[in-house]
């Protein structure tokens, strides 16, 4: 019987070996030191400059803010569109009742928000902020408050005359072509450009609209506001015990407490 030659015969040990044919071609599983050395490699190949995209953030919750920052364009975006709306449809509104006031801040601390938080980076964690960078986190953070006060209170009008439409009577109320005259014992609505089914349909509708949006564009905004005022303390790296046994901590600002 014919065999296939091998050199089995030929090991004078008693450990059982292992000849078979190995990939040393393959990919092998990276360790923490393989990694440290590939990153190394593409530093040195970069001339030491680490991609921007790689860059700590200028706020710990980086992703919640530009979320946050997003919705406040979006529902900016949306009341602008309805205060066009209502001065086209009913410009002798009162101004308190047509919210531009508030749509427009909103719509400015959104856009501001993510020119900051995606153009922004610092150069490695603990840098304090340059100047500009600083300056642009100032006037967000500023716009963002006008913005949650002027979307509060544009919230609080809308659902006021909401409020006083409820308990009003307006006359004539089955007549097209008449303006609408609401009231009550105490006070007196006018409606120069619209009728009373208008008031008592189309106008409710886009009250309620006002007071849902700038409601949740006051609530985005200060809650920007609140990641803003959260990210102010400096980040702690390590504890080390000391001979007494009382830890010092070391902060980015390189400070230590006792």
């Amino acid at each position: 019987m014919d065999r296939s030659p091998s050199q089995a015969n030929c090991l004078s040990t008693t450990v059982p070996q292992n000849i078979a044919a190995t990939n040393i071609a393959g990919r092998h599983t990276p360790t923490r030191n393989s990694l440290r050395h590939s990153r190394m490699i593409v530093l040195s190949r970069t001339g030491g400059k680490v991609p921007r995209k790689y860059h700590p953030p200028v706020l710990r919750h980086h992703r919640l803010a530009t979320a946050l920052a997003a919705l406040q364009v979006l529902l900016g975006v949306a009341v602008s569109s309805l205060a066009v709306w209502l001065l086209l449809w009913a410009p002798n509104l009162r101004v308190r009742d047509i919210p531009y006031w508030s749509g427009l801040p909103l719509l400015l601390s959104g856009i501001m928000g993510l020119l900051l938080l995606c153009c922004c980076h610092k150069d490695y964690p603990g840098m304090p902020l340059g100047i500009w960078m600083f300056s642009l986190k100032v006037m967000s953070v500023c716009v963002a408050v006008v913005a949650g006060v002027t979307c509060f209170c544009a919230c609080i009008f809308a659902l006021l005359h909401l409020v006083f439409l409820t308990s009003m009577e307006c006359d004539p109320a089955h007549v097209l072509n008449a303006t609408c005259i609401c009231q009550d014992g105490q006070r007196m609505y006018q409606y120069t450009d619209l009728n009373c089914l208008e008031v008592g349909n189309i106008l409710t509708i886009l009250l309620i609209g006002s007071c849902a949006t700038n409601s949740i564009g006051g609530v985005l905004a200060t809650w920007y506001v609140f990641l803003h005022w959260s990210s102010r303390y400096s980040y702690l790296y390590s504890e080390v015990q000391t001979s007494d046994n009382k830890p010092i901590v070391f902060s980015n600002k390189m400070e230590t407490r006792k």
